[in-house]
């Protein structure tokens, strides 16, 4: 124990998942270095925008634009298998669960592209599950940033609001200034964060895109942003982990005899 007075208990670290756990609970956030390695990275930057490219072309650039979703990929494993496995990293799902419990499902994955010198609509503080304040003993969702390109002050790297996940509304302005924090980190890293702590992204004043990929994981209680048995047209059903992990199992049934029928066949 560290040298104290008047103090009886310290928290006791087994392995790096609890360290983790650790800072998420108390500052709200932490960072799992090296989880993608190179080719993973290049790959994900090829392929992330050339998602991008579809979907702008499906919605059009000036509708995107409309509704700040321009440089925004929403739900790019549905287009590619490659993000699904980027969201089922085993060091992520592990800290998940640990947390979260042994049931959570994937509430969303979307595609960040911060290009040099534009404004993206993320760089406004937020939390993930937006419109809430309120606090919870315990996570109802976590929230893991994979940084795709470097995270520097220059490219605009994320800045949170340690412990804002204890607070139930965002603090004054003189408060954020003075307590916000910038987090750099290396392409290839996650910023784990409880989904209640406030962030938003940098400005992006270097000569690079920097590219990110949020994936939300949450209690099946929550409503997913996008229904992922539809949009993938019930894939992955007959794989047990997946089907309950992209929310299959979540769904409200549509009829007393579907609800019935569900529990059944548990």
């Amino acid at each position: 124990m560290e040298k104290s007075y008047g103090v009886n208990q310290q928290t006791k670290l087994n392995d790096l998942v609890d360290s983790h756990i650790e800072e998420l609970q108390i500052n709200g956030f932490s960072i799992l270095n090296d989880v993608l390695n190179t080719q993973e990275l290049e790959d994900c930057r090829v392929k992330l925008d050339s998602i991008y490219e579809i979907q702008k072309e499906n919605f059009g650039e000036e509708n995107l634009k409309k509704i700040s979703e321009n440089n925004t990929v929403r739900c790019p494993l549905v287009y590619d298998e490659f993000f699904l496995n980027i969201a089922t990293k085993a060091s992520v799902l592990e800290v998940v669960e640990k947390i979260i419990g042994n049931y959570f499902i994937l509430h969303l994955q979307n595609g960040i592209i911060n290009k040099p010198n534009e404004e993206h609509h993320q760089s406004s503080w937020h939390r993930d599950l937006p419109y809430q304040n309120f606090v919870i003993s315990k996570p109802l969702a976590i929230g893991a940033l994979f940084c795709i390109d470097d995270f520097t002050n220059e490219s605009g790297a994320t800045f949170v609001l340690p412990h804002s996940h204890r607070v139930e509304s965002i603090p004054s302005s003189q408060f954020v200034e003075k307590y916000s924090k910038q987090v750099v980190a290396k392409a290839g890293s996650v910023i784990l964060f409880d989904s209640m702590l406030f962030h938003k992204a940098g400005y992006n004043s270097a000569n690079f895109t920097r590219r990110a990929i949020n994936n939300v994981y949450v209690v099946p209680i929550l409503k997913q942003q996008i229904d992922l048995h539809s949009a993938l047209n019930g894939k992955y059903s007959d794989n047990p982990f997946l089907a309950k992990f992209l929310g299959y199992h979540s769904n409200t049934p549509s009829s007393d005899v579907e609800w019935r029928t569900n529990k059944l066949n548990r």
